[in-house]
């Protein structure tokens, strides 16, 4: 059932004690009324002058980009603004910026960490797609809190078994945050459908849930040309038009904070993204930034800017096109492959947005034990799918997977290659020795710990 469209009391998020408890540096207090005051003669920052930066940047009309800015923390003005209308250009939530706000990230893992420390304690859960992106356990378990998997499905995150882990936790376990991939998951590129959103959104308005939506493929689509290789066409991509509908853009009530980045549409090297929340959310977390980052880089600010601005609203969708036809076309390489080499053997679905194909091995029970061997003597490598698994929660089906990433795919016969090497692989049996000799292994174990002192040698045998 869809979001109603009825207007609805701002829903207003849980504040850890680290948002509660953090303060501005005093020095950035002075500072800021410094910029403040027209004329003002500033005795009071330790910044290097502009004179004694590179000759490349004494062109630039904003020093401050350059230097120690007050601004820098949350984004340049500039960028700022191009980031709200970024999001209201492609999401729009429905309680709009009276709700909401926008500040600039170092990417989306600074992101995650910061929704982390700002919106739970420890002790706290957040919950999780069985198989996640690892980087939510990265930011979350040094921390202190509980990242607990809930069941999934080809269309993602199942919404009753999200219910009934959420009902089964005892008053000591405090969900605080339902952390989702929407569009191309990792590591299993599956897209949540928009049905299925709708649940999702409502079961965390019944629970009191903060969203945390991760999207760095929202524009990473593969249609019309991921099922096979002919016919790719940069025209025939829909570049920035026809895009899917966000959980922000469902969001009636300010709980959702939606992590954007340039990481996988423009470049990873620019470290930049951004964050879209609950305006008491972004408040704190603009002043959590000055502590922890204090400021974002301005060069790269400046450079992303630029690149954009070049651009232009079409030369941004026809870059798109290009990103979308390359990927598309990779992944049909790789899918053509799959079908070529491993049908019977494996099984795969083919991913709407992303860079991953979810591969399972048939007859194998763990692709940790064979992810050496497989670079070792077929000089191919993929991650196992033990190594998306949640602390808790999660079953015990991933571990006969890989995550196949299609990026570095250039080409078929690349993709070709790759696959006969692991067809070969596994028409020797590589896969099942391997788990016969881990199950042979444990069990010897077992039997000689099975009954203790009985099976173990005497003191004077071991002279």
């Amino acid at each position: 059932m869809a979001p109603a469209t009825v207007q609805h009391a701002s829903f207003e998020p849980y504040l850890s004690s680290t948002a509660r408890n953090v303060v501005r540096n005093p020095i950035r207090k002075v500072m800021l009324k410094v910029h403040a005051t027209p004329g003002c003669v500033s005795l009071a920052g330790g910044r290097p002058p502009k004179a004694v930066f590179p000759e490349l940047v004494h062109s630039w009309e904003d020093e401050n980009l350059m230097n120690y800015g007050p601004a820098l923390a949350v984004g340049s003005d500039e960028l700022r603004k191009w980031a709200k209308d970024f999001v209201e250009r492609f999401h729009s939530p429905p309680a709009s910026f009276a709700h909401h706000d926008t500040l600039i990230t170092s990417g989306n893992t600074d992101g995650m960490t910061k929704a982390v420390l700002l919106l739970s304690e420890p002790g706290d859960v957040v919950l999780a797609d069985e198989v996640t992106y690892p980087g939510i356990t990265a930011s979350a378990i040094p921390l202190g809190r509980r990242v607990l998997g809930v069941p999934i499905d080809e269309s993602g995150m199942i919404p009753d078994q999200l219910e009934a882990v959420l009902q089964s936790l005892d008053g000591n376990s405090r969900p605080r945050m339902l952390y989702l991939t929407p569009h191309g998951s990792n590591p299993t590129g599956i897209t949540i459908p928009e049905s299925r959103k709708d649940a999702l959104y409502n079961i965390a308005r019944k629970h009191g849930l903060v969203i945390l939506e991760d999207d760095p493929y929202f524009f990473v689509q593969l249609a019309p040309c991921a099922s096979g290789t002919d016919g790719f066409s940069e025209e025939n991509m829909v570049g920035e038009r026809a895009a899917p509908k966000s959980f922000l853009s469902r969001d009636v009530d300010g709980r959702v904070v939606r992590l954007d980045s340039v990481s996988k549409t423009i470049a990873p090297g620019y470290r930049i993204g951004w964050v879209t929340g609950h305006k008491s959310l972004i408040q704190k977390w603009s002043v959590l930034s000055e502590v922890l980052t204090w400021s974002v880089s301005g060069i790269q600010q400046k450079s992303l800017l630029d690149l954009v601005k070049q651009w232009g609203q079409d030369g941004l969708h026809r870059h798109l096109q290009q990103l979308q036809c390359t990927y598309a076309r990779r992944c049909g390489y790789l899918l053509a492959a799959c079908e070529k080499h491993l049908a019977g053997l494996c099984s795969w679905s083919a991913p709407k947005f992303g860079m991953f194909v979810w591969l399972q091995i048939h007859g194998c029970e763990d692709t940790d034990s064979i992810v050496e061997e497989l670079i070792s003597s077929c000089g191919i490598a993929m991650v196992p799918g033990a190594s998306f698994k949640t602390p808790e929660g999660a079953g015990p089906g991933s571990d006969a997977f890989f995550r196949v990433s299609f990026s570095l795919i250039s080409s078929a016969e690349a993709a070709d290659k790759a696959m006969l090497k692991l067809r070969s692989y596994l028409d020797a049996g590589g896969h099942c020795k391997k788990a016969a000799a881990e199950e042979h292994k444990k069990r010897a174990a077992e039997e000689h710990f099975q009954g203790g002192a009985a099976k173990m040698p005497r003191s004077e045998e071991l002279k």
